[in-house]
């Protein structure tokens, strides 16, 4: 089990000055006891300072520590990313390309990339973990203002289903996604995903609800709006908080790209106990994440 060393601002500030510190640390996150060839697994490796990449002794292999992470090709710094990570880590209220564009110097197309890769590496680290215990789950709709019916099948919004552990008289870890309506199959599938089988799963009387009942034990009741805080508190806090979050950094958000912003808000949220751990962590999700293009990411 992988040991994550806390860092505050001060230390962070003093570690990573150079490149080589950063890329020094990279390389101990990514082989934490030896160097480990991804082709034949051989522990040995010549290291071709200028190309900055391992040649392994036995195959003649030749790979890097950034290879296969979000940082693969990449042009900036090692510097300005770790920076842009710390940022996007411990600022609970996030931290916009537009506000990282001033902060590490670099081109505002060039700021977004980076952060929508870091939020990429969040949400894959989250995927890997399921709520347990007594859960809450709900939907709620995301996106501007706009004339019309409210709720359930309000116009120009994106349908988003949250669940969120109760623990004891707080809650615990959360889940949010984005699905295209509220179909059974939906409702059933983000469960199944985000949840293990066998949990209590509080939601409110809505049928599609239903499909939670073979694989959960699901509890479903009537809940007017009045006792939503009674009868679902956390879920209804975590979707204030999540929308709150959206409108106060971003302004708004693409329907297009709103399940990264939600993915970020779910991963400083399920961190929050770990605040001084969260760029150890996320560093170590970056580098288990692939890369993606600016490309992929606008079509």
């Amino acid at each position: 089990m992988s040991t994550y060393n806390e860092i505050n601002f001060f230390e962070f500030q003093e570690r990573f000055q150079v490149e080589d510190e950063c890329f020094q640390y990279l390389k101990k996150l990514r082989w934490p006891d030896e160097f480990s060839c991804p082709k034949c697994r051989h522990t040995e490796a010549y290291f071709m300072k200028k190309r900055k990449v391992f040649q392994c002794k036995n195959c003649r292999h030749q790979t890097s520590v950034t290879v296969n992470t979000i940082f693969h090709r990449t042009h900036v710094p090692l510097k300005k990313w770790f920076w842009a990570i710390f940022l996007v880590g411990t600022d609970k209220r996030g931290c916009s390309a537009k506000r990282l564009e001033k902060l590490i110097g670099v081109h505002y197309a060039t700021a977004w990339l980076m952060v929508h890769k870091i939020r990429r590496a969040m949400e894959k680290r989250d995927s890997l973990y399921k709520l347990s215990n007594i859960i809450e789950m709900d939907d709620s709709y995301f996106g501007g203002s706009a004339a019309g019916k409210r709720g359930r099948g309000a116009a120009n919004k994106s349908t988003v289903v949250v669940a969120v552990e109760r623990r004891g008289t707080g809650p615990g870890f959360a889940a949010m996604e984005v699905v295209d309506s509220m179909h059974s199959k939906h409702l059933k599938d983000f469960a199944l995903r985000a949840i293990e089988e066998e949990q209590t799963v509080h939601t409110d009387d809505y049928p599609s609800y239903n499909a939670l009942d073979a694989a959960f034990h699901h509890l479903g009741e009537t809940v007017k709006p009045h006792e939503a805080k009674e009868k679902l508190p956390w879920v209804h806090i975590l979707i204030g908080n999540a929308k709150s979050f959206i409108r106060g950094t971003y302004h708004g958000v693409s329907h297009k790209h709103l399940q990264s912003y939600l993915s970020e808000f779910c991963y400083r949220f399920n961190r929050r106990f770990n605040e001084f751990k969260i760029t150890d962590r996320l560093l170590t999700a970056c580098l288990f994440t692939s890369n993606i293009t600016y490309a992929e990411l606008t079509r």
